[in-house]
């Protein structure tokens, strides 16, 4: 490595080895979005795509669901780095735009079924569940937003993160959330779309709009704390990685009379 010597080499090696391992939360944990990596679950693209038209044609329930189940999940990670027919892929040349919508449902299910905490009494989770289900109270998807950052090309795999982007008010019930998801390429490293939803509480048995009650409002707002913390410790991690890199620059090439060392010819 030309330009550094000895220590320099080895601290250069030690942030490229934090950029390349906790990357995800250097760009999403630092907006507040849990990148913890025991919440996530992974599904193969060729499952998705046959549950994606099972669920699309079914009359009635989730349409979140993808064909696994992880109990406390706030992202979930899609891989299609293993499709046995990439024809689809090789005349699209990358991820059609309409397939973020039905990744970001997905996404957002397993955001809600994640909300109640693990020692949560049954009734509080099976009442969060049926949020996806015409049963009771419904969280129902008013609008959504897609700003497209990056293409999606074949091989790849990406996961999608969401976070609540208002905070649940003590003085009033909500009759809305208003949610942030951000969908990130792995082989890129960096965000490919940025999803802004809104989504309306409906009481299915009444058929009107409702409001949520306070226990899931409670969690709401304590979940809305994991996200302060967890934007507080990433933000706090990318300021150590800058004062790394700033270090290795001004010991190396950004000091007075440095010369780049160009090498021996041969």
């Amino acid at each position: 490595m030309y330009g550094l010597h000895g220590k320099q080499i080895e601290n250069a090696g030690m942030i490229a080895k934090v950029l390349s391992e906790e990357w995800r939360g250097l760009v999403a944990g630092r907006e507040g979005f849990l990148v913890n990596k025991g919440q996530e679950g992974t599904v193969r693209w060729g499952e998705m795509i046959y549950t994606t038209n099972m669920l699309l044609s079914a009359p009635s329930g989730c349409h979140g669901y993808v064909p696994y189940r992880q109990d406390h999940m706030d992202c979930f990670e899609t891989s299609f780095t293993g499709i046995a027919d990439t024809a689809f892929y090789r005349y699209l040349g990358h991820l059609n735009n309409v397939a973020y919508v039905r990744f970001a449902e997905s996404s957002r299910v397993h955001f809600f079924h994640g909300i109640p905490p693990p020692r949560s009494s049954p009734e509080h989770i099976r009442q969060w569940r049926d949020t996806c289900t015409p049963k009771g109270l419904g969280l129902i998807l008013k609008s959504i937003t897609i700003d497209y950052k990056y293409p999606l090309a074949f091989p790849n795999h990406f996961t999608i993160y969401h976070r609540l982007t208002e905070h649940v008010s003590e003085s009033a019930s909500p009759t809305r959330l208003l949610l942030s998801s951000l969908l990130l390429s792995t082989a890129a490293q960096r965000p490919s779309a940025r999803i802004q939803e809104e989504i309306v509480i409906f009481d299915y048995r009444t058929q009107k709009s409702a409001r949520l009650p306070e226990h899931m409002q409670n969690m709401l707002r304590v979940r809305w704390e994991e996200q302060e913390q967890t934007m507080r410790m990433w933000g706090n991690r990318v300021k150590q990685v800058e004062e790394m890199v700033e270090r290795l620059e001004k010991d190396s090439w950004d000091r007075h009379g440095a010369v780049e060392d160009m090498g021996k010819s041969c």
